[in-house]
């Protein structure tokens, strides 16, 4: 297996601070990862700032597609855009997407055309998101007829060398439905992707747990569909028992790079502190400083021990063979 493709997450809003994460690695992260929600007063934004601006870093977008509605989404939400409820929304943003997809390579382009992960309504087999089976009035064949409505809304615009489609889940099932209920089918889905968190003491439900703990199970499971296999969002807390332990976070971050080496085609790193101390550059801790960045040095040195593949990105490596 090739070495992984190496993503990060960073607020596409804060340019600076990516970029002055890659000139600290010494080299560009292949993918990153953001987030929309459906809502037609995010489209502009989306096709005309956030894509271009991604992409024309050299790096290929991760986009996590949120059903998220501009009023309260309702636990039917999938089972009303499996229904057509917002087709007209579809039609538009398929559009959009495949003006920007045509758009000029830029730099960094190898392809006729700009490339684009997409990441719909992720991690349904946990209880937090609208779409959940486990939310409310929708099923898991509610949520499988969406994504198939989804996907044949824009297949026939879009062609898998230039958009690839992630399904991606919960470390593990939180609540009544497993995440295999919810797999749309193989000609659906080009890689299957596994969100995965070390939440170590930051909350009363959470403790310490290494990288093969948190994502041994799910990744085993998803192998059996033979697809590709990704890490969308990772990411661990330096909170323990006796407080903040950056160094044991830095053995972390170390060890979960080792786990997907030869395991994993792409792995995106949460680089935002949110819930807790995710980030491994410009976040609240770090064991050094660098230009005014709180970092953690060994997220760095396990990525050039590794040596992630770096963009451009060659067709093979983009479909994950």
């Amino acid at each position: 297996m090739k070495s992984p493709l190496s993503g990060v997450y960073v607020d596409p809003e804060r340019t600076t601070v990516v970029d002055a994460m890659d000139r600290w690695l010494g080299t560009r992260h292949a993918v990153q990862t953001l987030f929309t929600p459906w809502r037609r007063d995010a489209i502009d934004h989306l096709f005309e700032s956030l894509l271009p601006r991604i992409w024309d870093a050299g790096r290929v977008p991760l986009l996590t597609w949120e059903p998220y509605l501009a009023a309260e989404t309702e636990s039917d939400i999938a089972r009303r855009i499996a229904a057509g409820d917002f087709d007209a929304y579809l039609d538009d943003w398929a559009g959009r997407l495949t003006d920007w997809l045509a758009g000029p390579d830029g730099k960094w382009g190898t392809a006729d055309d700009r490339r684009l992960y997409l990441r719909l309504a992720h991690e349904m087999n946990g209880d937090w998101y609208p779409w959940s089976p486990t939310v409310g009035e929708s099923t898991p064949d509610d949520y499988v007829e969406m994504w198939r409505h989804v996907h044949d809304a824009l297949a026939s615009e879009i062609d898998a060398d230039h958009c690839q489609w992630i399904w991606c889940v919960n470390h593990a099932d939180v609540g009544e439905h497993t995440a295999e209920a919810c797999y749309p089918g193989e000609e659906y889905v080009d890689w299957v992707g596994v969100d995965g968190f070390n939440w170590g003491q930051s909350r009363e439900w959470s403790d310490w747990r290494a990288p093969a703990a948190v994502f041994d199970d799910m990744l085993t499971r998803l192998g059996r569909f033979d697809k590709p296999l990704c890490v969308p969002e990772v990411g661990c807390s330096s909170l323990t028992a006796d407080g903040h332990d950056p160094a044991r976070k830095a053995d972390w971050l170390r060890a979960a790079i080792d786990y997907f080496d030869g395991y994993v085609q792409l792995y995106s790193w949460f680089n935002e502190d949110k819930e807790t101390d995710w980030a491994v550059f410009d976040g609240k801790n770090g064991t050094d400083t660098i230009d005014g960045y709180a970092c953690y040095p060994a997220y760095r040195e396990a990525l050039a021990d590794h040596e992630p593949t770096a963009p451009p990105i060659d067709d093979a490596t983009f479909r994950g063979v």
